[in-house]
């Protein structure tokens, strides 16, 4: 990497910017950049923003960089004081979110000229990729989605095929195989956001063939025999030990999976994952041989369930100062060839052709990554609403999944909450 960054640095200062933009060199400007991300983003992230600065001396960008962990709780309460970062990265479920709540608070890359010609039109003009009411409030920074990904010797020693069409009840099934195998492990290794973002919005789309609410109405879609159903299948996935016990897994929530030292010692199957960071999950245990398995759709499956999408949208907010220099550096964060380079699969899948040209010519092309991206492509399902996939949705949701993880809720008290909790998220 640091041979890169160099190289990168050298490059840089000989190339110019084909924005047709030029921050005044007689002016110092200052902007603010906020994300989340692993050690590889944040190497990756700061040798880009390394080599923009030696090209655009008088043009500083302050990181500001963490976990994911209460990232949008702060950035919410920042963008209604005004006091946002000038750049952020923000989860495509959430935008939505804000956009509804004041459209202003992102401006639009259409009105300052930006340069869209290496993104798929199809692609980039889509809601879930930052696009709203016409106007392009945000870039995607990649092709992302679920996947599951599986120690593939564990796998094959315990006569377990993910590459194979499976079920939800599959999945129960190879759960007692797994314990019978060896009763230190489980088959799936997961906590209650990750049961609730992949198992619980999925199979509820499976089984109903729409999303949680209307779109277009905000009237709910699900009913409370439906809601039961959704719980019920959760708390047999406790029950039959498919996964460890929500006291065991609440010690890893959030996506911290990698932390779980049952993770690193190998002593799970699989686990789900987005795109976006499965190789945070494999780097936790480098000894396993891994692969990408097809997903769980139910017999008589009502709609597909599983979606591709962007894994974060990355946005210039209304209160930034400098908006003309942000959008050069966006530019040059996702135009320039140095940098589809450096950044490579940081952040997913690169979202361009180009970039994933550059990175296949590179090996930085994750071939797993881009076969789990099409994977989770293919299926096709629909895309989250608004409601559910906010964070007040996320945080309800969750909230019950742990209280039948811990049997302090049987399915139907969940699903009577969910009924009584879900309708305030429309305002």
């Amino acid at each position: 990497m640091k041979k890169r960054i160099t190289a990168m640095i050298a490059a840089a200062a000989m190339a110019c910017s084909c924005f047709g933009m030029a921050a005044s060199a007689e002016e110092q400007v200052t902007l603010r950049f906020a994300w989340w991300g692993g050690d590889d983003r944040l190497e990756a992230t700061l040798a880009v923003i390394e080599a923009f600065e030696a090209e655009n001396p008088n043009i500083t960008i302050e990181a500001e960089y963490g976990s994911s962990d209460g990232y949008h709780d702060k950035l919410s309460t920042a963008l209604a004081g005004g006091t946002a970062a000038d750049i952020v990265q923000i989860d495509p479920e959430t935008m939505p979110t804000y956009v509804e709540i004041n459209p202003d608070y992102f401006l639009s890359f259409d009105e300052y000229g930006f340069d869209f010609s290496n993104f798929d039109e199809g692609f980039l003009r889509t809601q879930i990729n930052g696009y709203y009411d016409g106007q392009q409030l945000g870039i995607p920074t990649g092709i992302a989605g679920p996947t599951l990904l599986v120690n593939q010797d564990l796998a094959d020693a315990i006569g377990i095929d993910f590459s194979q069409d499976y079920d939800w009840d599959d999945l129960i099934e190879w759960g007692k195989q797994v314990r019978e195998y060896d009763d230190s492990m489980y088959l799936l290794s997961a906590n209650k956001s990750y049961i609730t973002t992949f198992i619980f919005y999925n199979y509820a789309k499976q089984l109903t063939g729409k999303t949680l609410f209307d779109v277009e109405s905000g009237e709910l879609n699900i009913t409370e025999d439906e809601l039961t159903q959704c719980f019920a299948y959760i708390q047999s996935l406790y029950d039959n030990e498919v996964i460890a016990p929500a006291s065991y897994s609440a010690n890893y929530d959030g996506d911290n999976l990698q932390s779980d030292p049952n993770w690193i010692d190998g002593k799970y199957v699989a686990t789900f994952a987005h795109v976006s960071t499965m190789n945070v999950m494999m780097a936790a245990n480098e000894d396993a041989n891994y692969s990408v398995g097809k997903l769980p759709v139910m017999a008589d499956a009502k709609d597909n369930g599983w979606t591709a999408n962007c894994p974060q949208i990355i946005s210039v907010t209304s209160t930034c100062e400098h908006p003309e220099e942000a959008m050069l550096f966006l530019d040059y964060f996702f135009n320039n060839e140095e940098s589809m380079s450096t950044l490579a699969c940081t952040r997913s899948v690169p979202p361009t052709a180009k970039a994933r040209e550059i990175c296949e010519a590179d090996g930085t092309l994750d071939s797993l990554m881009m076969e789990a991206a099409d994977i989770c492509s293919a299926y096709g399902g629909l895309t989250p609403d608004k409601y559910a996939s906010s964070q007040e949705g996320k945080q309800i949701i969750t909230d019950l999944v742990e209280l039948v993880g811990y049997g302090e809720y049987t399915p139907e008290a969940a699903a009577t909450d969910a009924l009584n909790q879900l309708p305030r998220l429309v305002g």
